[in-house]
C-alpha cells in the first residue's frame, strides 16, 4: 500500500465553529506544523485529532463515497445513475474498472486517515491525564470506523459460522512518521479485520465520556459496535449494543423523518455526525442525490415503483410534484420531489442530501430501533431471549408511528423488518451491506459474487508487491 509521509498537518478553520466543545478546540490556528514539531505538545496532538475528523469528510470517504459505493453496487433499479461520470455507473453495471479513479481515491485518502489516527495513538502519552483516555477513545472510535467500511467494500463478506479467511484489507496500527516506516503490507484476513474493527471499539466505548459535544462519545461506539455485530450475524452482542444506546435516554427521535437531516447543529436524533459550516464542508452527497435551485447535479434519481413501497400515508415516501424552478430546500416538505436543478432535472430526487452546509448523519437512533428489532427476532426464531424491554413491533411501529405510517397489529415477520429497514436508511450507505449479510442476490449476482466487492487500485498494486487482487479483477 502506498503510504504517505507525516509531514504536515491540516488545522481546523471549520472547528471554530463547532459550538458546545471550545476548550477543546481552544488552539490557535496554524497552516501546517513540521513532523518534528507536529506531536510534541498536547495541543499539537489534539489538532492533529481534530484534523482525522475533517478528513473523515473527505468526499472520497465518509463524506460521500462510501455512502455512494453501497447504494450504487446495491441498486437493480430503484437508484439510478442518470450522470456522465463513467465511475459511478461501473458500479451500478457491477463492472468496475481496476482503474477506477474514485476507488484509487477512496484507498489513498483512506489510508492516509489511518496514518493521520496512528500517529495521534502513538502519542498519546503527551496528552495531560485527564485528556487522555477521551483523545485515545476517539482515535481508536474513528480508525474502528474507518477500517470497518474498508474491509466490507474491499473484502468478501463475512459469514458467520465461516473461517472468514478471505483477504480483506492491509492493517496498518503504528504510524508512517518517515522513509523506514513505509514498510509494504499484506492484506489480513477479514476475520482479523473484525477482530481489530472490535478491539478498536469496545476499547473506546470504555474509554469515552457519555457526552463527548460533537465528537465521539461512548454511545457512538456502542451505536458503531452494534453495526459490526449484526453485519457478522452475532445477534446478541448487536442487540445489547442497540439497547444501551436506546435504553440511555440521551437520544430521541425527531418529530418527522424529514428532521433528521439537514441539520446546522446535532439534534436528539444524532449519534454521531460529520460537521459542516458556511465556510468549510464537504459538498458531495448534496451534489450527487439532490437537485434545487443553486444545488446539487441531479445524478441520483429513483424510480416511481420503489416509491410504492411506501404506505400511502408514509412521509418517508412521500413524493412533491409541484416543484418549481428557483425552489431551494425550503420549499421542498416531501422526502422525494420533482428536480428543478440546472443540470439534470425533471427526475425524482430525495430530500435526505438538501444543503451542503449541513451535518452529515453517520449513525441515527433509528437505526438502533432496526438493529435491536432485527436482532432479536433472529434471537427469538432461534429459542433465545430477546434484549430489552421492546418487542420487535415495539421498535418497529416506534418508528412507523414517527412517519405515520400504519402501526402493525400482529408481529412483523422477518421480511417486513427488512423492508422497515430499507425503507428508513435508504441512501444513507447500508443498502448493499444489508443485502450481504442476508445473504441476497443482487439482480443476478449472488451475495458473495466477486464483483460485488471493489479492486484493489492498479497503482496500489504497484507500489505494494504484497498486495493480492481480488480473485474477479485478476
Amino acid at each position: 500500500m502506498k503510504t504517505k509521509y507525516f509531514t504536515s498537518i491540516l488545522l481546523i478553520i471549520l472547528a471554530i465553529s463547532w459550538q458546545s466543545c471550545e476548550d477543546f478546540l481552544d488552539i490557535r490556528p496554524q497552516e501546517s506544523m513540521d513532523a518534528d514539531e507536529a506531536l510534541t505538545t498536547p495541543q499539537n496532538v489534539k489538532a492533529t485529532l481534530i484534523g482525522a475528523y475533517l478528513e473523515m469528510r473527505s468526499r472520497w470517504t465518509f463524506g460521500s463515497q462510501f455512502n455512494e459505493y453501497a447504494e450504487l453496487m446495491a441498486t437493480t433499479g430503484h437508484l439510478q445513475h442518470v450522470g456522465s461520470h463513467r465511475q459511478p455507473q461501473e458500479m451500478v453495471e457491477k463492472n468496475i474498472a481496476v482503474n477506477n479513479s474514485y476507488i484509487e481515491s477512496s484507498w489513498i485518502i483512506a489510508y492516509s486517515l489511518i496514518n493521520t489516527i496512528n500517529n495521534v495513538i502513538h502519542a498519546i502519552d503527551i496528552l495531560d491525564e485527564q485528556d487522555r483516555d477521551r483523545v485515545l477513545g476517539e482515535a481508536l472510535f474513528l480508525r474502528g470506523m474507518v477500517y470497518f467500511d474498508l474491509t466490507r467494500l474491499w473484502g468478501l463478506p463475512y459469514v458467520a459460522g465461516h473461517a472468514n479467511d478471505q483477504p480483506g484489507v492491509p492493517l496498518i496500527i503504528l504510524p508512517t512518521l518517515g522513509a523506514p516506516d513505509a514498510v509494504p503490507v499484506a492484506r489480513a484476513t477479514v476475520h482479523d479485520c473484525y477482530l481489530q474493527v472490535i478491539t478498536d471499539l469496545t476499547t473506546a466505548r470504555d474509554l469515552l465520556p457519555a457526552a463527548n459535544g460533537v465528537f465521539a462519545n461512548s454511545y457512538a461506539a456502542s451505536a458503531l459496535l452494534s453495526r459490526v455485530y449484526l453485519q457478522m450475524s452475532d445477534f446478541a452482542k448487536a442487540a445489547e449494543e442497540a439497547n444501551r444506546v436506546i435504553e440511555s435516554g440521551a437520544f430521541q427521535l425527531n418529530a418527522t423523518p424529514m428532521d433528521a437531516f439537514n441539520n446546522s447543529q446535532m439534534t436528539g436524533e444524532d449519534i454521531f455526525t460529520l460537521q459542516n459550516s458556511l465556510t468549510s464542508h464537504t459538498i458531495w452527497l448534496p451534489e450527487r442525490y439532490g437537485s434545487l435551485n443553486g444545488l446539487g447535479r441531479g445524478d441520483y434519481q429513483f424510480s416511481p415503483d420503489f416509491l410504492q413501497q411506501f404506505h400511502e400515508d408514509d412521509l418517508r415516501g412521500h413524493l412533491q410534484e409541484d416543484t418549481q424552478t428557483g425552489y431551494t430546500l425550503e420549499n421542498i416538505h416531501s422526502m422525494y420531489y420533482i428536480g428543478v436543478g440546472a443540470i439534470r432535472n425533471g427526475g425524482i430526487n430525495t430530500a435526505k442530501w438538501g444543503n451542503y452546509y449541513t451535518a452529515i448523519p453517520l449513525i441515527r437512533l433509528a437505526e438502533m430501533y432496526l438493529t435491536r428489532a432485527e436482532a432479536n427476532f433472529e434471537l427469538m426464531a432461534g429459542g433465545s431471549s430477546p434484549v430489552g424491554p421492546a418487542s420487535p413491533k415495539d421498535d418497529i411501529n416506534t418508528l412507523r408511528q414517527r412517519a405515520n405510517a400504519p402501526l402493525y397489529q400482529d408481529p412483523p415477520g422477518r421480511d417486513q423488518i427488512r423492508l422497515e429497514r430499507y425503507l428508513e436508511l435508504c441512501w444513507e450507505g447500508h443498502r448493499l451491506h444489508d443485502l450481504k449479510r442476508w445473504q441476497m442476490d443482487i439482480g443476478n449476482f449472488p451475495f458473495n459474487a466477486g464483483n460485488l466487492i471493489l479492486p484493489i487500485p492498479v497503482r496500489e498494486m504497484e507500489t505494494n508487491p504484497l498486495l493480492k487482487q481480488n480473485p474477479f479483477y485478476q
